[in-house]
């Protein structure tokens, strides 16, 4: 769903563009205020970070060749059976080094980001749109607390897009292989939890029916 966001469109633009250069490195966060008992430490992958798998390899049209997953200290807010933070390094098949931190009870909201660091320049996901508050002695703005709130209005993107696809005999959008691509790079992600070494990421050969 996440290629549909505005934001992240905006952001594609920019790097297609070339106004920052070639991509060179990403530093991305994935935070959820809590999860419960029952989420445990290979779901930072399969459940949170496959959002940030298929988003980013569609961002910069690039596939991912190695994973490492490095634990941090352990936030008390965890449970027990929990590690969490979580850092996953990824390298693409250009070079590109993405770090996506996975961190699922901050406790201070849900806050997802994107910055992409060029060879002339770095693109930031815009912040959801929020008021700016001036108010006994403070100037802020709200912090989002729910995924649905973040992400609804893609989804509704994403669900008129396949209607008009119906409609107009040409669906467009993520392929069987985008998410067979996802799949392959969670799969290396949760062995490399386990192994805590760096980790390769084989896809095979494209089929031709599956143009990029």
């Amino acid at each position: 769903m996440r290629p549909y966001d505005a934001g992240y469109r905006a952001l594609k633009d920019v790097i297609t563009s070339g106004s920052i250069g070639a991509p060179l490195m990403l530093h991305c966060a994935h935070r959820n205020p809590s999860v419960g008992d029952s989420y445990t430490t290979p779901m930072a992958i399969t459940d949170t970070l496959i959002h940030e798998l298929d988003v980013l390899r569609w961002l910069l049209d690039d596939d991912y060749v190695s994973a490492q997953v490095v634990f941090p200290r352990k936030t008390s807010h965890a449970s027990s059976h929990l590690a969490d933070p979580q850092i996953v390094l990824l390298e693409t098949s250009r070079g590109v080094r993405i770090d996506v931190e996975i961190f699922v009870n901050c406790q201070y909201g849900y806050d997802i980001q994107c910055s992409v660091v060029g060879e002339s320049g770095v693109a930031n996901l815009p912040e959801p749109a929020s008021v700016l508050l001036r108010s006994e002695a403070r100037l802020g703005t709200t912090i989002l607390t729910d995924w649905k709130q973040r992400f609804i209005d893609a989804y509704d993107v994403e669900l008129q897009g396949f209607i008009n696809g119906i409609r107009d005999g040409a669906l467009t959008g993520p392929s069987a292989w985008d998410g067979y691509a996802a799949a392959v790079a969670a799969d290396a992600c949760v062995k490399a939890q386990e192994t805590r070494q760096v980790e390769a990421i084989s896809m095979g050969e494209r089929p031709a029916f599956y143009p990029r």
